[in-house]
C-alpha cells in the first residue's frame, strides 16, 4: 500500500510528465503545493526531500524548488515514468543496462553455481515452457524473472542485486508486453535454454557469451515487433 509520501511523489512527477511542472521551471510554493496535491505541508516537504535526493529536484534556499533537467536524475522509477524518448527507446535503454550488468553476472555465476542453484534454474525454464505452452503470460514473466535473479543472487555480492532492483522493477510492466508475443517467448526460452546450458558446463566464458545473445535477442525482438526494426543492437 502506498504512504502518502508516494502519493506526493506520484503527483509530482505527474505534473512534470504532463508539462505542468516544466524542467528546470520552480515548483509552486509548499503551502499551494500541498493545496494541489492534497497533502499537508510536512508530507509534501518529505516527498520533495527524497525526490531532491535522486535529483529530480534542486531545492535552492531562498528562492525555490526546481525541477532538474532529466539527463542528472539518478531515479530509474522516475527516469521510466517521466521520459523524453518513445517507450520502445526507453526499453531498449534499459537492456542495455540489464547487458552491462548480467552478463558478468553470468560469467561469474558459471564460476561458482551449486548443482542446488542449477537445478533451480532448471526449474524455471520449465516453468517457461510451461507457461508458453499455455499462454500464461503472468506465470512466463515469474518464472523468466525468477530465472535472472537467481543468478543475481547466485553471485553472493549484495550490490548486484541492490544495483538491478530498481531496474528490475521498471522493466516488469515492459516484460508483460515482450512476453505476451508469442514469438518473443519462443526466443526468450531457447536463449534462457543456451544460458542454462553454459552455467551446467561451468563454463565462463560460454555463459558470458549467451547472456550477450540473450540481451541482442530481447533487443532485436523489441524493435522488431514495437516498431523499431532496422537498428543495430546496442549491447556490448
Amino acid at each position: 500500500m502506498r504512504s502518502r509520501v508516494d502519493e506526493v511523489i506520484e503527483f509530482i512527477l505527474a505534473a512534470i510528465e504532463s508539462g505542468r511542472f516544466a524542467i528546470d521551471g520552480r515548483l509552486p510554493a509548499e503551502d499551494e503545493l500541498a493545496q494541489q496535491a492534497g497533502a499537508s505541508r510536512l508530507t509534501v516537504r518529505e516527498a520533495v526531500k527524497i525526490l531532491a535526493a535522486q535529483r529530480v529536484l534542486n531545492p535552492v534556499h531562498g528562492r525555490g524548488t526546481f525541477v532538474n533537467p532529466i539527463g542528472v536524475w539518478l531515479s530509474i522509477e522516475a527516469l521510466v515514468r517521466v521520459n523524453q524518448g518513445s517507450p520502445v527507446d526507453v526499453l531498449l535503454q534499459l537492456v542495455e543496462v540489464r547487458g552491462y550488468i548480467e552478463i558478468g553476472a553470468a560469467e561469474h555465476f558459471a564460476r561458482v553455481a551449486t548443482d542446488e542453484q542449477l537445478a533451480r534454474l532448471r526449474a524455471h525454464l520449465d516453468e517457461m515452457v510451461a507457461a508458453h505452452d499455455a499462454t500464461d503470460v503472468p506465470a512466463m514473466v515469474a518464472a523468466d524473472l525468477a530465472f535472472h535473479q537467481l543468478i543475481l543472487d547466485g553471485c553472493d555480492n549484495p550490490f548486484i542485486a541492490a544495483t538491478m532492483q530498481p531496474l528490475s522493477r521498471a522493466l516488469v510492466a515492459a516484460r508483460r508486453e515482450t512476453s505476451a508475443i508469442p514469438q518473443m517467448r519462443d526466443h526468450a526460452i531457447d536463449e534462457h535454454r543456451a544460458v542454462l546450458e553454459a552455467l551446467e558446463r561451468r563454463d565462463p566464458r560460454a555463459a558470458r557469451k549467451a547472456m550477450r545473445s540473450h540481451m541482442r535477442q530481447t533487443a532485436d525482438d523489441t524493435r522488431t515487433y514495437f516498431g523499431r526494426a532496422g537498428d543495430e543492437a546496442s549491447i556490448a
